[in-house]
């Protein structure tokens, strides 16, 4: 199913670890749904607007960032080949982001009351710092020098900033003090959240797990490291083009032409291997590989276009194809193949050739393999159409079904998995009394 060669797999952590995550972040996308149907065309008014905002980190942080934080501590171990440290912090880690994201949705659609937008800031920002001191350290003293580890470590500086920027948003929001650009630090907070930590993160990590779970060829290390640079150079070129473009217009576009080298170069290499693969049969997960790779490339034109018209509709566009299009739809293909090897592995991969075990195939329902694909589609479709009808009521209402949808679906996944426990003790053969019983068969000794 798939290759482990240079995969520390020994250092995998316990499975409770990462699937906190991945069990808590469906319920942040059902959240989303509610909130669909609640706010209905408010949420498509202007990207400002205070229940927007709270829906759209609904997303960010409780469903994309829930997933990526719980793989990066299993990634981490398996791909750098350095344990994270101090994991009894992920408790901690876990409840913090928890907190935070509500407390921020509450603050932000209940009037600003200051001190639940100060616990959210205080939360979300314990729970980023948790995170990012063991994560960090674990990176920077990685044995391994794969361009996965530095892109690893790239989009956890980029959290970081993301981290102080969003603080400093909503305790604003809260005291009002703020006398700065926050236009320029808006974007700047979209552009390391967005591609910096989130992007690059999934291109990253792509480099090393397409070639295992699929049987591609590696992407060469210089063709990576050129992709990352120029990537890098977008993500701090961008910020400080934004505070001088108004004198050198020109000056805005040049990171962007950086960027958009890093993206195409990326999506060439990674759709050249995809379809080059030698496990040529189509599986469902691919499907969310090509769609978030088509979705990743239709973002990078709304982008320029955003910039270019400075038009709503092309904001609301680009979060859609991003979040929904690009970011989700790898993430739930990635989920389809982590979520069955990581519960094979835990709980049956000692037993292989003991007794009777399932397949990592089996360990994912049909009724899943064949549903969750049409029905993301179906979101990513309904989400762009909401997006041109202004949000009308009927397209709202479908769309938060068909999200609500796709977290069952998740749920259901990770609920049949988990339920596959390995055998009673008492069946797996005693070697010691084999042992003991053949011992007749020992070659006689000399008198």
């Amino acid at each position: 199913m798939f290759s482990t060669g240079g995969l520390r797999i020994d250092q995998a952590p316990p499975l409770s670890l990462p699937f906190r995550f991945f069990v808590t972040a469906p319920f942040f996308l059902l959240l989303t749904a509610l909130s669909l149907l609640f706010y209905g065309p408010d949420l498509f008014v202007t990207p400002l607007a205070p229940e927007t905002i709270a829906t759209v980190h609904l997303v960010v942080l409780g469903w994309v960032c829930m997933i990526m934080f719980g793989a990066m501590y299993q990634m981490i171990p398996v791909l750098a080949g350095i344990p994270v440290p101090w994991p009894r912090w992920v408790p901690w880690v876990h409840g913090l982001l928890v907190t935070g994201v509500v407390a921020m949705v509450f603050g932000l659609t209940t009037g600003f009351h200051p001190w639940v937008l100060s616990l959210a800031s205080l939360s979300l920002g314990g729970a980023v710092f948790l995170f990012i001191v063991p994560v960090l350290t674990a990176l920077i003293w990685a044995p391994s020098r794969h361009p996965t580890v530095i892109a690893m470590r790239i989009a956890t500086v980029s959290l970081l900033g993301v981290l102080l920027l969003g603080s400093g948003f909503l305790l604003e929001y809260a005291f009002g003090f703020l006398d700065l650009d926050r236009s320029a630090l808006v974007t700047t907070h979209l552009i390391w959240g967005l591609w910096g930590w989130v992007g690059l993160l999934i291109a990253g990590v792509s480099f090393q797990v397409l070639p295992m779970f699929y049987m591609t060829r590696d992407i060469s290390r210089r063709q990576s490291l050129l992709i990352l640079s120029a990537w890098s150079l977008f993500l701090v070129g961008q910020p400080l083009a934004l505070f001088f473009a108004h004198s050198n217009p020109w000056i805005f576009w040049l990171p962007v032409a950086f960027f958009s080298l890093a993206l195409l170069g990326y999506t060439a290499n990674i759709g050249s291997m995809l379809w080059e693969r030698k496990r040529k049969k189509m599986d469902v997960t691919l499907r969310f590989w090509f769609l978030g790779l088509a979705s990743g490339l239709a973002s990078l034109a709304t982008m320029a276009s955003w910039m270019a018209t400075d038009a709503d509709s092309t904001r609301f566009l680009f979060g859609v194809l991003f979040f929904f299009g690009l970011a989700s739809s790898i993430l739930l293909g990635m989920l389809y193949k982590i979520i069955p090897f990581l519960v094979w592995f835990h709980r049956f991969s000692r037993l292989a050739g003991l007794v009777e075990i399932p397949m990592m195939d089996d360990l994912v329902p049909d009724f899943s393999l064949r549903w969750q694909f049409p029905v993301h589609f179906l979101v990513v479709a309904t989400a762009i159409v909401a997006v041109f009808w202004g949000g009308w009521p009927p397209v709202t209402q479908l769309l938060a079904f068909f999200l609500a949808a796709d977290a069952a679906l998740v749920l259901y996944t990770l609920w049949f998995a988990l339920g596959h426990q390995p055998p009673q003790q008492e069946s797996i053969p005693d070697f010691a009394s084999f042992f003991k019983d053949t011992a007749w068969m020992a070659e006689p000794k000399d008198p």
